[in-house]
C-alpha cells in the first residue's frame, strides 16, 4: 500500500504548476517603418531607423516576440503591401493574419522647421482599434533615439504581465512568471482574487469578472520560469493566496523596471523630471475610501502624479465598489467625480420551524435551507470554476482542475463543464505537455467527484486519447467512480 501511495505522489508531482509557466507565450508584434511627413529630411531612412529603435527596445524588454524586419519586408512585398505608413483598418487586419501577430506599431516621423516629431500608434489587429498613441518631439536627431526609448517604455505599460500565485510561505510569494516572460528584480505586481461575474442583462453573455484587490508583491529573485517576491501590503492577513491572479504594476513611471546602464538610457529624461499633474477625486457619498491600486503612495486630494495610467478604486459601506483606469498626460490636472451605486440588500430567508430531535440528519438538513449569502457564495465559486474552464487558456483549465480536486467540488453544474471541456480537448492534446496536463487534471476532477455519470467519458478518454500519459490518468480516475 505504501509503495502504491508513493507512486501516486510521484505521478501527482508530475502535474504540478511547472506546466503553467511553460505555457507563457510572448506577445507577438510587428513594427512597420514609420512614414516620412512634412518638410524634406536630411536622412531619408529616418522612418526605418525609428522602427529599428522601437524593435531594439521591445526585444530588450523580454516579453515580446518581434517580427524581424527582413522577414516582415519579404512577406509584405510578396503580398504587394507597403511596409511604411499608418495602416488603415483593412490593411491592419490583413497584415495581422499574414504575420500571425496580435499588435502592430506604426506611425510617422514629421519635420516642421527645425523640430522632429515622432507619432506612434499601437493597433490591435483583431479589430483594428488603436490601443494607445504616443508622441515625442526633438530639435535634434541625436536626441531622438533617447526619446524613442522613453516612448517605448510608455507603450510597454499597455501590456501588463499577468500570471498566478503558485506558492505562499509567510511573506514570500512565488509567481509563475520568470525571466523568460520579462520579469526583473524590483518589479511590483498587484494581486487580485476573482469576484462577481458581470453578465449582459439581455443576452446573459459573460462580459467580465470582477477583480478584487488583495495586495501587492515586489519581486526579489527571478529564475527562468518563476520569480519570488515579498508581500508589500495586503488587504487582510493572508489575503494573498495560491491561485490568485497577478498583474504587473506601474511604479515610478516605468513599471518597476530598471533602465539598462548604457549611455543612451542614462541620458533619457527620468520620469521625476517630467512635469507632473494633480489628481482630484470626488465621491458620492462623500467620505468614500479612495485608493490608487497600481502605485505605492496613498491617495490624497490633489496628489501629484507623473503621466501614465492609474487604477482608481472608490468604496464605501453599503455601496458597490467602483474601479476604473484613468490615463493622465504629463503635467495634466484631472478632476474625476464618482457616484457609487447602492449595494443590493441581502434578504434573509424566513425562519424555519423548530425541528424535533427525533428527525434524521437528512430531514434536519431539508428543513434548514441555506441562507441567501451561502447560495450567493456557492454561485460565485461555481461561476469562477466555469469561467476558468471555458477561458480557452490551458493554464486556467489546469488550475481549475486542481482547485476542483483540492476543494472537493461535487456540483454537477461545474463537473458537466469539466466533462464538456475534456471531450473537446483530449483528442487535440497530442504531445503538447501543457494540453496533456490540463486534460489529465480534468480527468482527476471527474474521478474525484465519485459520480458514476462520468464513467462513459473517462472510458472514452482512456481508450482513445492520443497520449499514453492521459490514457493512464483517465484509467486511474475511472477506478474512483461508483
Amino acid at each position: 500500500m505504501r509503495i502504491l501511495a508513493g507512486i501516486f505522489l510521484l505521478l501527482a508531482f508530475g502535474l504540478m504548476p511547472v506546466s503553467a509557466s511553460a505555457e507563457f507565450t510572448k506577445t507577438k508584434i510587428a513594427v512597420l517603418d514609420f512614414q516620412m511627413q512634412g518638410e524634406e529630411q536630411e536622412n531619408q531612412d529616418m522612418g526605418s531607423i525609428v522602427a529599428e529603435w522601437f524593435i531594439t527596445a521591445m526585444v530588450k524588454e523580454g516579453r515580446f516576440d518581434v517580427i524581424e524586419r527582413r522577414l516582415l519586408q519579404k512577406i509584405l512585398s510578396e503580398q504587394q503591401l507597403v511596409m511604411t505608413g499608418v495602416v488603415d483598418e483593412s490593411s491592419a487586419t490583413q497584415i495581422g493574419k499574414l504575420l500571425g501577430v496580435k499588435v502592430i506599431i506604426s506611425g510617422s516621423v514629421m519635420k516642421v522647421r527645425e523640430m522632429l516629431e515622432v507619432n506612434a500608434r499601437i493597433i490591435d489587429v483583431e479589430n483594428a482599434s488603436i490601443i494607445a498613441a504616443e508622441s515625442v518631439k526633438s530639435s535634434t536627431a541625436s536626441r531622438l533615439q533617447d526619446l524613442i526609448v522613453e516612448m517605448s517604455a510608455k507603450i510597454i505599460r499597455n501590456f501588463p504581465l499577468e500570471g498566478y500565485v503558485v506558492d505562499r510561505d509567510g511573506k514570500k510569494v512565488t509567481l509563475d512568471l520568470g525571466s523568460r516572460s520579462g520579469v526583473k528584480p524590483g518589479m511590483e505586481f498587484v494581486v487580485y482574487r476573482e469576484g462577481e461575474v458581470i453578465k449582459h442583462p439581455k443576452t446573459g453573455e459573460v462580459l467580465d469578472v470582477e477583480r478584487i484587490h488583495t495586495g501587492r508583491v515586489r519581486i526579489q529573485t527571478v529564475l527562468g520560469k518563476i520569480s519570488e517576491g515579498e508581500v508589500l501590503d495586503e488587504e487582510a492577513d493572508d489575503a494573498i493566496k495560491y491561485g490568485q491572479l497577478v498583474s504587473s504594476a506601474v511604479i515610478g513611471g516605468n513599471g518597476g523596471r530598471r533602465q539598462p546602464a548604457t549611455a543612451a538610457a542614462a541620458s533619457v529624461k527620468p520620469a521625476e523630471d517630467l512635469p507632473k499633474g494633480r489628481l482630484y477625486v470626488s465621491s458620492e457619498p462623500s467620505g468614500a475610501k479612495i485608493r490608487i491600486l497600481n502605485i505605492g503612495p496613498v491617495y490624497r486630494e490633489g496628489m501629484e502624479l507623473a503621466g501614465g495610467s492609474y487604477h482608481i478604486e472608490v468604496s464605501a459601506p453599503g455601496y458597490r465598489t467602483d474601479r476604473q483606469w484613468l490615463k493622465l498626460a504629463a503635467g495634466e490636472d484631472r478632476r474625476v467625480a464618482v457616484s457609487l451605486r447602492p449595494a443590493p440588500v441581502e434578504v434573509s430567508p424566513p425562519p424555519t420551524a423548530l425541528v424535533p430531535k427525533s428527525q434524521t440528519p437528512q430531514a434536519r438538513a431539508t428543513a434548514q435551507p441555506p441562507t441567501v449569502a451561502a447560495k450567493a457564495s456557492a454561485a460565485k465559486g461555481e461561476s469562477r470554476y466555469i469561467k476558468m474552464l471555458r477561458s480557452g487558456n490551458l493554464r486556467s483549465k489546469t488550475d481549475a482542475g486542481k482547485l476542483i480536486v483540492r476543494e472537493g467540488v461535487k456540483d454537477t453544474a461545474v463537473l458537466d463543464v469539466v466533462e464538456q471541456e475534456l471531450l473537446k480537448g483530449y483528442q487535440a492534446s497530442g504531445d503538447d505537455r501543457g494540453a496533456v496536463d490540463a486534460m489529465a487534471w480534468l480527468c482527476k476532477a471527474l474521478g474525484a467527484s465519485g459520480n458514476g455519470k462520468y464513467r462513459s467519458t473517462l472510458r472514452t478518454v482512456a481508450q482513445k486519447a492520443p497520449h499514453r500519459k492521459l490514457q493512464k490518468y483517465a484509467e486511474q480516475s475511472l477506478g474512483q467512480l461508483r
